[in-house]
């Protein structure tokens, strides 16, 4: 019998001490100096084969105590980190390590296209749209998850996983927990409450289970947003910080089940027992829930807290960091350099009404701005953006999922002049973006830029005329809800008070 069957969501928390490659001793509990979420201990952890042995003799028990078929869903990275004798890393594929095979499990929206056959719709699922869910190759005890993680608060049920395995960053970005954190916890990791989350165990994941449960009982009250990431902001070496555990004493070092924390002893007892008796048939479950069991088999010992102090990052992977730092700042100043440059052949492309946003990307706005919650935008603009390889021009319609504005199908039906605007450039229809013309050749390639300005401006007059029609939809809807809501002012209705 499963004891926690009632207890809600389980999360389970992997962690521990660990020495790392150059001879560092660090608990993945502990705070890092200037690492407010903890990059450096989750980037360890994730990226580590010493990690994923522990995990996987958890997850392994707790399948066999699920129904058949059973598997377990893995957000984040597919590779794990070793260290090479010149100091590199090198990764290799997890799917090489994983016990009981792999497969992919994907969830994807259709809106303009049907999905392959492989797809199962879920019609009702999404409002904007219809999401289409493949589980993977049914006995394949993991699932590497493919797709938008937004997606699973609509899809994670239909896809079924047992356990989730997350190594992702998503849940633990940003120097703050917020409630857009939390929702995302409850909305597409505990989804199904006889769901099992597995997680890295550090700092910040145990402030996020502590928000988590503070939530729960209506005693949280965080910010829902954090506005303290700086796109302007020189690269933070601690983001690519990745000590390499050479040896470890990680163990299930935190237990919530029921929004609350429980003691992970006996739950470590019964993993360490079945890793070293993989002859006894007895749910993990079972072990750590019975107290008969529990006394007759199990020798649990207390669960040693955290080092109370911060570290530092460890010396190999900090030099290891800056390293990366100097050479990804090298060449945003060899991108900065040729933008520069590209920029000086821009004068058609002005003339057109195009404004440039930032080195690289520039924007042509159809219709006037109109206020946002973020600032004022228009109804309709094109964009063009500039990278590395190729330079391309997208569409969007600010009121795309409007009743009255489909910009899927208003692209359709305007495909073969769209194609023929793009020739010999590639035309994408791509739902609410619209690759409208790319090419090959960027920033760093030999591109006669002069040439490909006055091409890029002869066809905005064109597009110009392709949107129009848009345009003045768009114009009279933001009229209507722009009256609609001058009425609510003056005459609300009794739900509106």
């Amino acid at each position: 019998m499963d004891e926690r069957a009632t207890a809600g969501p389980t999360i389970i928390l992997i962690g521990g001490m660990m020495t790392v490659d150059d001879g560092t001793s660090i608990d993945s509990r502990q705070a890092v100096d200037g690492d407010p979420s903890s990059r450096v201990t989750h980037a360890s952890l994730a990226t580590s084969l010493l990690w994923w042995i522990t995990a996987a003799s958890v997850i392994g028990p707790v399948l066999d105590s699920a129904p058949a078929d059973a598997f377990a869903l893995v957000l984040g990275g597919r590779s794990v980190v070793e260290l090479r004798p010149d100091g590199t890393l090198r990764r290799t594929g997890l799917r090489s390590f994983l016990p009981g095979g792999t497969a992919n499990a994907e969830v994807k929206l259709a809106r303009d296209a049907p999905l392959p056959g492989r797809f199962r719709l879920l019609p009702d699922a999404y409002h904007n749209g219809t999401l289409g869910i493949d589980p993977g190759e049914p006995g394949k005890r993991w699932r590497f998850f493919t797709g938008n993680e937004y997606f699973l608060r609509h899809a994670g049920t239909a896809i079924g996983p047992s356990v989730i395995i997350d190594t992702s960053r998503s849940l633990m970005d940003g120097t703050q927990i917020t409630g857009k954190h939390l929702e995302d916890l409850q909305e597409t990791r505990l989804f199904d409450s006889n769901v099992v989350l597995v997680l890295p165990h550090t700092h910040r994941t145990e402030a996020l289970i502590n928000a988590y449960h503070a939530r729960l009982a209506r005693r949280w009250y965080g910010p829902m947003y954090s506005s303290d990431r700086d796109p302007q902001a020189p690269p933070d070496p601690v983001r690519y910080a990745v000590p390499v555990p050479v040896h470890a004493d990680f163990a299930i070092t935190g237990l919530s089940a029921g929004g609350t924390w429980r003691d992970p002893a006996d739950l470590e007892a019964a993993r360490t027992l079945l890793q070293a008796r993989y002859d006894l048939k007895i749910g993990i479950w079972d072990l750590a829930g019975n107290p008969v069991l529990r006394r007759t088999l199990l020798q649990p010992s207390p669960t040693t807290a955290a080092p109370p102090q911060a570290a530092a990052v460890p010396p190999a992977a900090a030099r290891r960091a800056r390293q990366k730092v100097a050479a990804i700042t090298s060449e945003q100043a060899a991108m900065r350099a040729a933008l520069d440059q590209i920029s000086a052949h821009f004068g058609p492309l002005h003339q057109q009404g195009w404004k440039t946003q930032e080195p690289g990307s520039l924007r042509l706005a159809l219709t006037d701005d109109f206020p946002r919650w973020n600032g004022p935008e228009p109804l309709v603009w094109l964009h063009l953006t500039i990278s590395k390889r190729q330079a391309e021009v997208t569409g969007f319609a600010l009121l795309y999922n409007h009743p009255d504005i489909s910009i899927s199908e208003y692209i359709k039906e305007r495909s073969q002049a769209l194609s023929r605007i793009a020739a010999p450039g590639e035309f994408a229809p791509n739902g609410t973006w619209t690759i409208l013309w790319r090419e090959q050749g960027g920033w760093d390639d030999p591109v006669d830029w002069p040439a490909r300005a006055v091409q890029i401006a002869s066809r905005t007059q064109q597009w110009k005329q392709e949107f129009h029609e848009l345009c003045t939809i768009s114009l009279e809807v933001i009229g209507r809800l722009d009256r609609r809501a001058a009425r609510q002012r003056l005459h609300p209705r009794p739900d509106d008070l």
